[in-house]
Parts: structure tokens; C-alpha cells; sequence
């Protein structure tokens, strides 16, 4: 996967939809299957998965804050350039106001 970002929301997705499978069996095996349970199941898998992938996840939220910071200095870049072409196409018309 090219796409740094996908990788690490992916990666998060699925430590989390294991999470979230291990805590629904686990309340199975102990009978709690209430409606309620699966609000507490999801909270658990939440953190859960925020802590493993905080731990574990390192090189690709690395990885994914460089490619973002790659893509916004280009930007930047871009903006910069637009503008410079920008004051260039009007500065003649300026000077003949400023002239006038």
C-alpha cells in the first residue's frame, strides 16, 4: 500500500475489530450478551486498540506524518507560486495607475 495514511487507518481498523471480536466472545463465554454490553464492548476495543496502536503503530504514524507534512509544504509551495505569478501579471497594470 502506497498510501500511508490508509495503512495506518487500517491497521487501527482491524486491531480494533479484533479487539472488538475477543471482547464479544469473552462476554458470550460469561453470558453477557446484553444490548448494553455491546456499548461497553466498544469502548473497550476503543481503548484497547488506541494503546496497542500507540505502542506498536509507530513507524506508520510516522510514516503517515511525513507524507502529510510532504503534501502541505508542497502546497505551500504552490500557493507561493500562484501568488508570485499573480503580482507579476498585475504589476504592470500598477505601475500604470501609479503613473497615471
Amino acid at each position: 500500500m502506497s498510501n500511508p495514511a490508509l495503512r495506518y487507518s487500517l491497521y487501527r481498523l482491524g486491531i480494533f475489530a479484533a479487539l472488538f471480536a475477543v471482547v464479544m466472545v469473552v462476554f458470550g463465554l460469561f453470558d453477557l450478551n446484553g444490548r448494553g454490553n455491546v456499548f461497553i464492548a466498544i469502548a473497550i476495543a476503543a481503548a484497547g486498540s488506541a494503546l496497542i496502536s500507540y505502542r506498536f503503530l509507530n513507524a506508520e504514524r510516522d510514516a503517515m506524518s511525513e507524507a502529510l507534512y510532504e503534501r502541505m509544504q508542497r502546497a505551500k509551495q504552490r500557493i507561493a507560486e500562484d501568488n508570485r505569478a499573480e503580482d507579476e501579471a498585475v504589476a504592470p497594470v500598477r505601475i500604470a495607475k501609479e503613473a497615471s
